[in-house]
């Protein structure tokens, strides 16, 4: 399966041999500077109740 066609204008080619850039707004311009706080993940119920994250088995 190949990738679809992309404009090469708007979609320029990535060369693997040229460094990261250290600013990641360099990459991503519409991206804010500080990233929202990652949500919480739900804990199980001590009750049996459902909702929490089941325990491994």
């Amino acid at each position: 399966m190949t990738g679809p066609d992309l404009d090469p204008e708007q979609y320029p080619p990535i060369d693997p041999r040229e460094p990261v850039p250290d600013d990641a707004g360099d990459l991503l311009p519409g991206a804010p500077d500080e990233l929202p706080e990652a949500p919480a993940e739900p804990m199980p119920d001590d009750g049996g109740n459902a909702g929490g994250v089941r325990e491994p088995a």
